[in-house]
């Protein structure tokens, strides 16, 4: 009997709030368990492929049925009606994006971002996106665009095709059919989410959300009053809905749109529930069916508000990075966001960026906050939808009217709200939220990866020249260091990032890490002594160091010493300020760039290279290039350009690796490496005739190039792609109750 009695009660729960209950739940699961149920990601993963399994055929068939019904004066009106639909619904939605800066406190923002691994801005086949060549090929590739403009024209051609009855009977019978299986699936909605959520909220990184928290706020509470206040709002004041026929009826698609981050999903929910609304008011549901079927997946081919909020993304970049944008800048974000975000938005997104010679680095902040963020984008995204139906419907029927008494009502509570959500939030964070972003906190703020290691390894680090260590004879190093037990390595010390110290005044790197893993293999402790690299080959040879931190290998560094196996490839690159990223690309391009003049530290071979790969580039020699970069800021502090002036200096000439790592110091700058790439090996120093060691060295670095040890250093050192090797995201199991290790 209470058995019965708790089933009745739980089947009396509605979708939604199943749907609520399961993200709570989830969310509460994920942070007790943490990474333990990452592994739930497969369920929701299953779950999202079960409900996009039918979006597809289900767009394309009523598209062309949706078409196929109306006559050619209908289909021509409802183009006209819903053409102007979409211009009010952009218009109303770049009014609320450009007052996002008003959001951002007055504070000394900088970038910190992973510089290499910014993505190459790649052009878009608009032609493949749109046009069907294969209409089975769109299908098969999920390309929408394309399927609904095959869609679009068999509707169009089946408009005057006498007989056709039977063929629109046929395909409702299927929409139909597909409705039944996506219904069917909707109500595994609960589980999905439950495990979409607690994979989230398990692997999330607390400190990611802690480093993007201005703008994640931001876009949470504006979004949340264009989603459920502002597009609804403007439905209602233009329409004879009410508020809860808009928002009321449709909550099960928007709840689900929010905890499945994929508007695809819901289009069938929204069509059923759009009919049901037009034809409510206006006694005509066939009209009604029309129109929706054909709005709905004609919106497609357009950017909806959750793509046109990602342009608060680039005003909130420039902030982030110290150069905010002006108010004259925006009708040229507008130009290039609306129209490049007709295509993918992390296709879009660099391209704006550079567009805007903004850091394109910061492109890896947007990927960051699109954890959280694409969560009430897909809302946004949904409410917009839905709205340019609803009033393409309605002003296809005649039945769009201005209220005053409602228009008047509808803009108090529309300002209200963002006075409310903009310097509201701004007042809020200025006063409770600490300033904590610091330009360097990236690379200074670094240790080491993998601590069960270097923790383990006794350490001593000279800060002045130490006496050299006594060796027995020449070609016995190797003997040398393990009879010793110490192997000892020079470092230079600002070699960002392979060796240097960090503002804890630890001496850290990838080379200083990779010499704490080969004293482990030896089973030595390991010293650093502070050297150059112009008297490294002295201080080999007299014992002094065993090894010497890696160097970029040159026809005469090989001539004058000797030379482990190289330790990996390093990429010759130009450290350019970021809007002009895309004059140096290639050789080739840069090549018909006059008057080029590139600044870098005097090396023979380097030299020659340059001047053969950049014929009409003069050259600069200069002490240091970090001389320049602030030559150039103070320039910029002026008011000058750094790329004007007799003695200006249009690009550095570095590798990738320290170019990245000058690019997270400095935010204005990023690293550009021309194709085709050039590469030049950097190998560790070592002794003369030391074959012992050299061998012992190649076979070592083998073994660790093979078991990917090497290629972990560089994605956190150079890239800065991952945390610690130990570390755990934190977990009410593992932190608090101490129940897992």
């Amino acid at each position: 009997m209470a058995a019965k009695l708790h089933w009745k009660l739980f089947s009396r729960i509605s979708l939604s709030s199943m749907i609520l209950l399961s993200m709570v739940a989830g969310i509460f699961t994920g942070l007790f368990f943490g990474e333990l149920v990452g592994f739930l990601d497969v369920i929701g993963d299953i779950w999202i492929k079960l409900l996009q399994m039918t979006v597809l055929p289900y767009v394309m068939l009523s598209l062309i049925l949706g078409l196929g019904r109306l006559n050619y004066r209908d289909a021509l009106l409802l183009a006209k009606k819903g053409g102007s639909m979409l211009l009010l619904l952009w218009l109303v939605t770049l009014a609320v994006v450009f007052l996002f800066p008003y959001v951002f406190p007055d504070w000394d923002a900088s970038s910190v971002f992973a510089a290499l691994d910014a993505p190459k801005s790649e052009s878009v086949d608009f032609i493949d996106l749109y046009i069907p060549s294969n209409p089975f090929h769109a299908l098969a590739n999920n390309l929408v665009p394309a399927v609904v403009l095959f869609s679009i024209a068999l509707g169009v051609a089946l408009i005057g095709v006498p007989n056709k009855e039977k063929a629109l009977d046929g395909m409702g019978l299927l929409i139909d059919t597909l409705i039944r299986i996506a219904n069917f699936v909707v109500k595994l909605t609960p589980l999905g989410v439950f495990a979409i959520m607690a994979s989230a909220a398990g692997t999330m990184s607390f400190a990611e959300f802690q480093r993007l928290e201005i703008y994640i706020y931001s876009y949470i509470a504006v979004s949340l009053v264009m989603s459920l206040w502002i597009l609804p709002g403007l439905v209602t004041m233009l329409t004879p809905l009410s508020y809860r026929e808009v928002v009321g009826s449709t909550k099960d698609a928007l709840i689900t749109a929010f905890a499945t981050t994929s508007l695809f999903v819901v289009l069938p929910i929204l069509m059923e529930k759009s009919k049901e609304m037009v034809a409510r008011h206006t006694g005509d549901q066939e009209k009604a069916d029309s129109a929706v079927e054909v709005i709905i997946p004609a919106s497609f081919n357009f950017p909806h508000a959750g793509k046109l909020f990602t342009l608060t993304f680039v005003l909130f970049a420039g902030w982030h990075s110290g150069y905010p944008l002006d108010v004259s800048d925006y009708p040229r974000l507008m130009a290039a966001g609306v129209a490049s975000l007709f295509a993918n938005v992390n296709l879009a997104i660099p391209f704006i960026l550079d567009a805007m010679r903004m850091p394109g680095d910061l492109y890896q902040l947007f990927v960051a906050t699109g954890v959280i963020n694409a969560r009430f984008a897909t809302l946004l995204a949904t409410m917009f939808t839905l709205s340019l139906t609803l009033l393409g419907a309605f002003s296809m029927s005649g039945g769009i009217r201005l209220r005053w008494k409602a228009m008047f009502r509808y803009l108090f509570i529309s300002v209200l709200l963002l006075l409310l959500s903009i310097p509201g939030l701004r007042m809020v964070m200025e006063h409770y939220m600490e300033n904590s972003y610091m330009e360097d906190q990236v690379v200074a703020g670094r240790d080491f990866y993998d601590v069960a290691v270097t923790g383990q390894v006794y350490r001593e680090v000279y800060r002045e020249p130490p006496a050299a260590l006594p060796v027995t004879q020449q070609g016995n190093r190797l003997q040398d260091i393990v009879d010793r037990g110490v192997l000892r390595a020079c470092y230079a010390k600002d070699d960002i990032p392979f060796s240097y110290f960090n503002s804890s005044g630890r001496l850290v790197g990838l080379d200083v890490e990779l010499f704490h893993y080969l004293a482990d293999d030896l089973g030595v402790r390991v010293e650093f002594v502070p050297s150059t690299w112009v008297n490294i080959i002295g201080l080999l040879n007299s014992g002094y160091c065993d090894l010497g931190t890696g160097r970029t290998m040159t026809p005469q560094s090989a001539y004058q010493g000797a030379f482990t196996i190289p330790i990996m490839d390093r990429s010759f690159a130009l450290l350019v300020e970021d809007y002009r990223r895309s004059e140096f690309v290639s050789f080739s391009k840069a090549r018909t760039e006059p008057g080029l003049r590139l600044a870098l530290t005097s090396n023979a071979y380097v030299e020659r290279m340059v001047k053969k790969l950049l014929p009409n580039a003069e050259l600069v020699i200069v002490d240091s290039l970090e001389d320049v970069i602030a030559e150039q800021l103070e320039a910029v502090k002026r008011g000058e350009s750094a790329a004007d002036g007799e003695q200006r200096i249009d690009a550095m000439v570095t590798t990738a690796e320290k170019a990245a790592a000058w690019s997270l110091l400095y935010p204005r700058y990023s690293p550009v490496v021309p194709t085709p790439v050039v590469h030049l090996p950097a190998a560790f120093p070592i002794p003369h005739d030391e074959e012992d060691l050299a061998d012992y060295m190649k076979i070592w670095l083998t073994i660790r190039k093979k078991d990917g040890s090497i290629q972990s250093l560089y994605d956190y050192w150079v890239l800065g792609k991952k945390e610690h090797i130990n570390s755990h995201r934190w977990s009410v199991i593992r932190d608090v109750l101490h129940w897992v290790d």
